[in-house]
């Protein structure tokens, strides 16, 4: 009677164990680092992180996750990411070169990437360059794809912040800025120029965005889940598209939206 006890006791203890661990786990901050000067989509400023940033934070609030924010230079934010069990990155583009380096835990918005110019609607990358300098943000796909291309004579500027970009373009001092459309559209709209002064041809590439975690990120596949089924509650109950609208507009936001 005294062993059948002592093992039901050491039984409860090993499952009381075994729930404070789980909840432990469960319970783990996440880290989210937001590459600074990536509006509309994200950015490191407490009053305004972007529609990736307000979205990360109602996904918190639904999952009842605590999310401490951590602000990195975009060329660092994947390496800081990589490295850390908890961390997640807002607004990253899924690219056969980054698939192995990252879980893809939430699928959220189809972007392109555009040649805007108030001369002309340059078609390729190749137009742009041999019409003049074209300014592009420095450690992305589409830098390295413009440096690739460029030839004896032409000229990439490579910028930090795309808003400096939108100055550069809207000023002259460059003929196209090769960005992602939706980021064009934000700054030049928030800057006050004038919509009729840019033009856009073909889309050059598509690609989506991603909230992305770390490739040692703790129990990602319930984490993607959860992630998952939060979002498709935030787009039905209208949520979703309240986000896209106060960083994009209307127009925008029913367009992506669905609605």
């Amino acid at each position: 009677m005294r062993v059948q006890n002592m093992m039901g006791c050491r039984a409860i203890l090993m499952a009381v164990l075994l729930l404070v661990s789980v909840g432990a786990l469960a319970d783990r901050p996440l880290n989210i680092y937001i590459g600074q000067g990536q509006m509309p989509f994200a950015d490191d400023r407490a009053d305004n992180r972007g529609l990736f940033g307000d979205l990360m934070a109602e996904l918190c609030l639904r999952l009842q996750r605590e999310c401490r924010y951590h602000s990195v230079p975009w060329k660092r934010v994947q390496v800081a990411v990589a490295h850390d069990p908890d961390g997640i990155v807002l607004n990253l583009g899924r690219t056969a070169e980054r698939e192995q380096g990252f879980v893809w835990l939430l699928d959220v918005l189809p972007t392109s990437y555009v040649l805007a110019s108030p001369q002309q609607a340059f078609d390729t990358l190749g137009e742009a360059l041999a019409a003049g300098p074209v300014v592009v943000m420095g450690g992305t796909p589409r830098a390295q794809e413009a440096q690739a291309l460029k030839q004896t004579g032409q000229k990439v500027v490579e910028v930090t912040d795309p808003e400096q970009a939108a100055r550069m373009l809207h000023g002259g001092r460059v003929v196209a800025w090769y960005e992602i459309d939706l980021r064009v559209h934000y700054l030049w709209r928030r800057l006050g120029y004038v919509d009729e002064a840019i033009r856009f041809g073909r889309a050059v590439g598509a690609i989506h965005s991603f909230i992305a975690g770390s490739p040692l990120l703790h129990e990602a596949p319930r984490l993607q889940l959860d992630m998952q089924q939060a979002f498709a509650q935030m787009q039905a109950d209208g949520s979703w598209r309240r986000i896209l609208a106060r960083h994009l507009g209307e127009e925008l936001a029913a367009r992506l939206s669905g609605s």
